[in-house]
């Protein structure tokens, strides 16, 4: 509905609060000596803060839309623009990747979007997933909820589909299980953050080890990583939330370091979300404080759902964007 430069700020902003920002990319880290190689210059520090995201790998399937990206976005917008009717399927390629709401986020927005082009009646959406019920690590009270929504718009869920091939407009499950598509939206599988892979920070898999109380490398004290760079390694959701939480932590931790006093609050292992499905939304919250301890699952529950929801979400957006880096 909006355009790019709606939903975005320039990063130079930053500067107005006294931040330097370099537009650069990051191509190496070498935390024994403490510096950081850009395309720009190497730059020396006495604290690093590693956020870098996880990668994005090459979609399985070459006919896919993958609206994970800004230009993955605007290539739906697209097609979506001369879509007339038809199957329309969301899928999920792998296990780990940004945002777990967001596959049945971009199927209700979808549905909603047809319905509005008064295409619905034309159409059927569904959505397949590794998983055998929506967002099943966050319990059943959660799951339960984002599946009666799915149901309520006439979205058909298929778990435990773990897709094999796509071709002739079909995607093949391991199981035997087929769906045929007009248009087929995919998450394309992620990896950890290649330039972490391939420096001295890398642990199993390529996240970096952390401690999980304070996110303080292990063997850099000096390093901290947050974010989607080490999460799925911690048993935490790749969400901006938790980066935003983890980003205000360390911040009082470095301070802490420095005053010689913590300054600060203790990390909130809380996070919530809103989930907008277009014309209605649910808000979550879950707290992590038993995954962090390695004593038990998260423990999630609903505070709210309906269409206000997808309002406040709309307002916080306004207001993020307004006192942080307007």
């Amino acid at each position: 509905m909006r355009e790019p430069e709606q939903i975005r700020r320039p990063l130079a902003h930053l500067e107005r609060r006294g931040i330097r920002y370099l537009q650069a990319t990051v191509e190496a880290l070498d935390p024994a000596n403490n510096w950081v190689r850009t395309g720009a210059r190497e730059l020396s520090y006495d604290y690093l803060i590693v956020s870098l995201g996880a990668e994005a790998m090459p979609a399985p399937a070459q006919d896919s839309h993958a609206p994970w990206s800004l230009a993955g976005a605007l290539k739906l917008r697209e097609a979506l623009k001369g879509f007339k009717g038809g199957r329309v399927v969301m899928g999920v390629s792998s296990p780990y990747y940004p945002c777990p709401p967001a596959p049945y986020e971009v199927a209700g927005r979808v549905e909603f979007a047809l319905k509005v082009k008064g295409l619905r009646q034309k159409s059927t959406v569904e959505v397949f997933h590794l998983d055998p019920a929506p967002l099943a690590g966050m319990g059943p009270v959660i799951s339960g909820k984002v599946l009666e929504i799915l149901r309520s718009k006439g979205i058909a869920f298929h778990g435990e589909f773990e897709p094999v091939a796509f071709e002739n407009g079909k995607v093949k499950a391991k199981d035997g299980r087929e769906l045929s598509y007009d248009l087929l939206i995919l998450v394309p599988p992620f990896a950890s953050n290649r330039v972490v892979r391939e420096s001295p920070l890398a642990g199993p898999q390529g996240f970096p080890q952390v401690d999980k109380t304070t996110f303080r490398s292990k063997e850099f004290p000096n390093v901290f990583v947050i974010g989607d760079t080490v999460n799925p390694a911690l048993m935490l959701p790749p969400a901006g939330v938790v980066a935003h939480f983890q980003g205000e932590y360390v911040a009082g931790v470095i301070a802490s370091d420095l005053k010689g006093a913590y300054i600060g609050e203790p990390f909130n292992p809380v996070a919530m979300c809103i989930m907008d499905f277009g014309d209605n939304a649910l808000l979550p919250q879950c707290s992590f404080e038993r995954v962090l301890s390695g004593t038990g699952m998260p423990s999630c529950g609903v505070m709210a759902v309906g269409k206000w929801v997808r309002v406040t979400k709309i307002l916080f957006e306004g207001f993020w964007f307004a006192t942080l880096i307007e």
